[in-house]
């Protein structure tokens, strides 16, 4: 096995590593849901990599025979650089570790990767050797979690609609290894008209939409108390979450964040006549993504302003702004807790349908 290290500020060529583990990641998210708007990019992972304030990557590719010559990661393995120049690897697949460092500190989140020929297409079982080399992948990622320091692993598995999680090849090896079933969602798919009817404001409320993150300093310390709120508030099913609040500084080190990474936020705010935020809605989109793909990332209202259409009326605020902004957007995703009543009724209204289903596995280490 080898370690990819994380490429050099600046370096935008990736290596020949992080194309085959992206081609292969994409091959298998597009098989389990039939959408190219799946797919992650070279440009993500690099920036993975390279990590955040939020988030600490690790990316390991499991190879026959790995070269004997070159620099030592700390981890003990041959590093193999992911910007180029880098060798050419013949990769059977790969370990993707994520570390969050501002909540869930005791996690690690787990994702296999692997070669098209060792890869079962939905449904099936893996063959013999292929379950041999999975079974080893995850025995070596929970071995590499130990070494890193967490105590509880998290893995999130895509499935296409219909597919009981229990008859995914991979969900089997990792119920073999002791991870237990704890949540599971859809993922969904809503398309943007490209002339939306205006939303309804009622008197005593306004609206607000507010681009990566440049919020009017007014209203920052309700912004913040409200992304607390959603965060305390989502589902998680039986998941081990530990959310912790935002304040100005991790606002503001979002917004640098989004930057670096080449990505847009549309932020949309329902305000009462005092211009106190009662709630909140976010689009999100890449720049080297599909340029008519965004994603929902989260809906809040403040609790006691609850059961009063806020969050439907902040949705279709942002779907009328959206093409001011992103014109060539069509297209929204994004994910349902099967719990999350509310938000199913919503997505009913603005015409979602279901694109694949995802389950959440999770195994305490200590």
């Amino acid at each position: 096995m080898v370690q990819i290290a994380p490429p050099p500020l600046g370096a935008a060529e990736p290596g020949d590593c992080i194309r085959t583990f992206v081609f292969c990641a994409n091959l298998a998210a597009q098989e389990a849901c039939g959408d190219a708007a799946a797919s992650t990019t070279t440009h993500r992972v690099l920036q993975g990599l390279r990590g955040s304030s939020e988030y600490r990557g690790y990316l390991f590719g499991v190879v026959a025979h790995p070269p004997t010559l070159g620099e030592v990661s700390s981890l003990g393995f041959v590093s193999v650089p992911a910007a180029a120049p880098s060798p050419e690897l013949d990769c059977e697949g790969f370990i993707n570790i994520s570390l969050p460092l501002k909540e869930d500190t005791s996690t690690a989140e787990i994702e296999l990767v692997f070669a098209p020929e060792y890869l079962p297409l939905p449904g099936e079982e893996f063959d013999p050797d292929a379950r041999e080399l999975a079974l080893w992948m995850a025995r070596t990622a929970l071995d590499l979690v130990r070494r890193l320091g967490r105590d509880i692993a998290q893995v999130g598995l895509l499935h296409p609609p219909g597919l009981s999680s229990q008859k995914d090849a991979l969900a089997g090896v990792y119920a073999e290894l002791g991870f237990e079933l704890r949540h599971s969602e859809q993922q969904l798919v809503s398309e943007i008209a490209s002339n939306p009817v205006t939303p309804l404001i009622t008197p005593g409320l306004s609206a607000q939409v507010w681009p990566d993150y440049d919020i009017p300093e007014r209203y920052l310390d309700d912004v913040t108390r409200l992304l607390t709120l959603a965060t305390a508030d989502s589902h998680h099913g039986k998941l081990t979450v530990a959310p912790q609040p935002w304040d100005r500084e991790r606002l503001a080190q979002a917004r640098s964040r989004i930057r670096v990474r080449r990505a847009h936020t549309l932020l949309a705010a329902v305000l009462d006549s005092d211009g106190q935020v009662l709630a909140l809605t976010e689009l999100a989109r890449q720049e080297d993504a599909d340029p008519q793909v965004c994603e929902w990332t989260l809906t809040v209202s403040d609790r006691s302003y609850r059961g009063r259409g806020l969050a439907m009326l902040a949705k279709l605020v942002a779907l009328h702004k959206v093409n001011a902004y992103w014109p060539h957007v069509r297209r929204a995703y994004f994910s349902l807790a099967a719990e999350d009543k509310a938000m199913a009724a919503i997505y009913a209204h603005l015409g979602a349908k279901v694109i694949s289903q995802a389950s959440a596995w999770e195994k305490k280490l200590r």
